[in-house]
């Protein structure tokens, strides 16, 4: 490992919040004058988090204490529960209100004025509204755990008593001017305020094929591959016609509770009665050639429940759910963040997906006209990274092999994973992280991982992770340099 012992003054600082399975990091870096400059990325947690409107007035709490009640910037990278909604949960909101907010960074996909943007704003509104819909229908036909998986799903865009549209409506409004949206490959971003640090931004690309690869082709990740394509569409239009946000108060018979005109359709209630239906689709005549049943009187029957197809578009829904996700995780906005001194890189990528990190390769910058800047591209800010915050929780389709975190050829990478396995696990999502990838993470960082479901508080704790193979004096060196605590850890460098 490089010689990166804590130095007096450090060049950077990042706190990574322990607040559950969700995404809050303060960014601490040396100001212009004898104030730091202060950068929050994100600032949620999941959906069925024990007390989470307590556990993130804690985080919010200490990050007002931390910046004196004043961020520099505020980067939110995409439209997830679990990354945004400390700016809508009452006790955490009332807090952020104090907090004086200079600029406000959010993707592309999220300006209003984008027609692109806006496309996809749409059919994810749709897509949800049919999903919402879904959960309920699948319900009431008796597949509570299908209901389940989905709903866990749906969760990422929060509840009725606030959604991620409202939390991000709030932070629009808490800039001291308009909100930037920002683009890959736009000229990177030097702030007044932070001399010794630059900003490159990498995505989500402008390319719609690309934002809807959500699963990485045949072994360009790690574990669980996809097959040849790896392309998903998140909007079912066909599903998602008609299906609006009172999907709970819609009755079983109601026409837009299915994906069929009413034109076309006999309500269940009265086909029962008809005797065809009632012959060929719930009874009652059987020749015994089939598992036979005997009613009450004794008559043969045979369960044809199979042939009607009145909840069949159910099973489409989860399949539906996961795309809708993944969609959304593929607008993430991605930074990677330059300490201008030793050209090293802090790579903050939210959730983003397949065809985000694809697009990072052809992501270019020509030099500048006075040559105080050099060319750049994405694959050379990734060699150069020494620091990654692992893109969605740890995920099978957030982290690509060759084309990302192999390319993080700097000595002495570490990584933070913003992950709660138990949580995780009750959500159906047993493989998150995904043990292949972090055994890979063991190996590029010699063990240099931070996860907010460590049982570390003290320094003591920390030490005792240490990985066998680890030289005791690097080790010590990686230590002295994080702070823990209950409610987050905080790296130096």
């Amino acid at each position: 490992m490089p010689d990166r012992k804590t130095p007096d003054s450090p060049r950077a600082s990042v706190r990574m919040y322990r607040q559950g399975l969700g995404d809050c990091f303060l960014l601490t870096f040396p100001g212009s004058g004898e104030t730091p400059f202060r950068m929050l990325i994100d600032c949620g947690v999941v959906l069925g988090t024990s007390d989470p409107g307590t556990m993130m007035q804690s985080v919010v709490k200490d990050i007002a204490e931390t910046t004196g009640k004043h961020l520099d910037l505020l980067v939110v990278t995409h439209e997830h529960w679990d990354h945004c909604s400390g700016f809508t949960q009452a006790q955490a909101q009332s807090l952020f209100d104090e907090i004086q907010i200079d600029r406000v960074w959010l993707a592309w996909t999220e300006d209003p004025a984008d027609p692109l943007g806006k496309k996809l704003r749409a059919e994810r509104r749709g897509a949800e509204d049919a999903l919402r819909m879904a959960v309920t229908r699948l319900g009431l036909a008796g597949d509570a755990e299908s209901a389940q998986r989905v709903g866990s799903i749906v969760d990422f865009f929060g509840a009725k008593s606030g959604s991620t549209t409202d939390a991000l409506d709030y932070v629009k409004k808490r800039a001291k001017g308009k909100p930037k949206y920002c683009k890959p490959g736009e000229p990177p971003i030097s702030l007044e305020g932070a001399p010794g640090v630059r900003f490159w931004i990498l995505g989500p690309p402008k390319d719609e094929k690309l934002l809807k690869k959500s699963a990485p082709s045949k072994g360009a990740a790690y574990g669980l591959d996809a097959g040849p394509n790896g392309s998903q569409s998140f909007f079912l239009g066909a599903v998602a016609a008609d299906m609006g946000a009172a999907a709970d108060n819609i009755p079983v018979d109601s026409p837009s509770a299915s994906p069929f005109d009413p034109v076309y359709s006999i309500p269940m209630t009265r086909a029962e009665h008809v005797p065809f239906f009632d012959n060929h689709y719930f009874g009652p005549a059987g020749d015994g050639s089939l598992t036979e049943e005997v009613d009450r009187k004794n008559v043969a029957v045979r369960d044809q429940s199979w042939r009607r197809i009145d909840q069949s578009w159910l099973g489409v829904s989860e399949t539906m759910a996961l795309q809708l996700d993944s969609a959304t995780n593929n607008t993430s906005l991605v930074i990677a963040i330059e300490l201008m001194d030793t050209e090293e890189i802090l790579l903050f990528p939210g959730d983003a997906q397949a065809g985000n990190w694809i697009s990072w390769q052809d992501v270019k910058w020509e030099a500048d006209s006075d040559e105080k800047r050099k060319a750049e591209s994405g694959p050379a800010l990734l060699a150069k990274t020494i620091f990654y915050k692992v893109g969605h929780h740890g995920s099978h389709n957030a982290t690509l092999k060759e084309l990302g975190l192999e390319q993080m050829t700097s000595g002495g990478l570490i990584a933070m994973i913003p992950v709660d396995h138990d949580m995780a696990v009750k959500k159906h999502w047993g493989k998150m992280p995904l043990p292949e990838l972090v055994d890979r993470l063991e190996e590029k960082t010699e063990g240099r991982i931070l996860r907010i479901d460590d049982e570390v508080e003290t320094a003591a704790d920390l030490a005792k992770l240490k990985p066998k193979a680890a030289d005791d004096a690097d080790w010590k060196q990686f230590t002295d340099r994080v702070t823990a605590t209950k409610l987050y850890f905080e790296l130096s460098f």
